[in-house]
Order: structure tokens, then sequence, then C-alpha cells
């Protein structure tokens, strides 16, 4: 009779622990999750069944649904110009030649670095200079900066490791640059430039403490609202509100693994 292997005390440690990280992180999602669908005036567990009436009072609030429209806005609005400007930084720090390279492209991760409480007094005293009105521009603008050190990171990174032998073949073959880049070039470093791009939309979503110096009456975004509202007092409206805002992350994070695998 042969004996049954048991798994080593090092592998069941392991395991254990894994568990409890993503115990640790995945908890305290849930019972937001959970907590939102109470039929009670107050988020708790919900003891009566599973209820949708937070769900219809934050469709029915308009002020709550302005403020998702603005971060969907400026969170798109800001990605696409982190993309574009993050993949030509890439590009001129990798193929370019000029006095402390390194040095600048450290600074350009600054706003990865430093605080956001700090970019934001920097950005609102730099804005109040160039007399940018805060709102929708101050917003895009801010965020932009915020999330463009991810873009440029990922594209550079791809671009260190690119083989620049199929760009000289493609002009040996006659190809202008215009088409290389579409044909050859684009297409080969398009996952990191799209992952970059839903990287900076979900940065930008969930931004919060720039965003406050940066806002204008009617262009709060959903962090600042539920900010505000935790301050005048905790209802499950705030749970679906948060809801929504897992669930928009969720399916851009989703959405960024199935665009940058294909």
């Amino acid at each position: 009779m042969s004996g049954r292997s048991f798994p080593s005390p090092w592998r069941v440690g392991l395991l254990a622990a894994v568990v409890a990280v993503f115990a640790f992180l995945l908890v305290p999602v849930i019972i937001v999750v959970v907590t939102s669908f109470t039929p009670q005036t107050f988020p708790g567990i919900p003891q009566e069944g599973f209820s949708l009436r937070w769900y219809s009072e934050l469709m029915a609030d308009e002020s709550l649904l302005n403020a998702l429209k603005v971060s969907l806005i400026v969170a798109t609005l800001s990605s696409i110009l982190s993309a574009t400007i993050g993949t030509i930084a890439a590009f001129g720090f990798v193929r370019g030649e000029f006095p402390y390279k390194e040095q600048i492209s450290t600074i350009m991760l600054l706003p990865m670095i430093i605080s956001p409480v700090i970019t934001g007094i920097a950005l609102v005293r730099y804005f109040g200079n160039l007399s940018l009105p805060s709102g929708y521009p101050a917003l895009i603008l801010g965020h932009t900066v915020l999330s463009l050190p991810y873009v440029f990171l990922l594209v550079r990174s791809e671009l260190v490791t690119f083989d620049q032998d199929l760009e000289r073949a493609s002009r040996v073959l006659g190809a202008d640059p215009v088409r290389t880049f579409r044909h050859v070039t684009g297409p080969i470093i398009s996952p990191a430039i799209i992952a970059g791009s839903f990287i900076a939309f979900v940065v930008s979503f969930g931004e919060f403490t720039a965003t406050q110096f940066l806002i204008s009456p009617g262009t709060s975004t959903v962090p600042v609202v539920i900010y505000t509202m935790l301050r005048t007092g905790l209802t499950p409206t705030i749970n679906a509100l948060s809801v929504v805002l897992i669930v928009v992350m969720l399916v851009v994070a989703l959405s960024s693994r199935r665009f940058s695998s294909t």
C-alpha cells in the first residue's frame, strides 16, 4: 500500500500567506459591494434580503450622475493625451541623444513619486499663472500630468527592446517613415501604448488628492463627491456609487489585458 503524500509545511505556509493577503485586499471591497444592496437606511449587511433601492436613488440623483460623467470625460481625454504625449516622449528619450537624458527622464517620473498634494498645489499655482480656468481644462491637463509617467515607462520599456532592424528593412523595401510606423513599429509597440492608456484612465478615474485643487462648481469627480458625502453622513448611496467606481475600473482593467494581448 503506497503512502499518501502530504504538502510540505513550507507550501502550506505559503498558501496560507497568499490567502491572507488576498483576503486582506478583497474583504473590504466585498463588504462595500454587499452593503450597497441593503434595504436599510444605514450601510450594513442585508438582514432582510437584498434591495436595489440605493442604486435607484443613485440613478435619480443628477449631481452624482454629473460627477460620474465628469470623471468619465476627464479620464478619457487625459488618457488619450497621456498616451499621445507619453509615446512621443518615449521615442525621443530612446531614439534621441542629448545631454542629461537619464536625469531628465527621471524628472518625468516625479508625478509618480511625490505626494499628489504637492502636485495639486503646484498645478494650481502654475495654471493660475497661465490664466487657465479651473474645471475641465485644469482637470484634464492635471490628470494628464499625473498619468503620463505610466505611459512613458511602458512605451519606453517596449522601445528599448525593439529590434530596429525591422524598421531598417522596411525602409530598404521602400516604405517611408509614416508607413514604417503604421505597419511595423506601431503594431509592435501598440500593446504597451494600449496598456499605458488604460492605466492612465484608471489613475485619472480614481484620483482624489490633487483633484480637489482643480475642480470647480459643476465639475466635481466621483472620488471628490464620495469624500464630500462622507463628511455629511454615511449612507448606502455612497456604497452604491463606490460599486459603480469599482465596476468601471474592473472593466477597464480587463479590457486592458484583452486588448494588450491581441
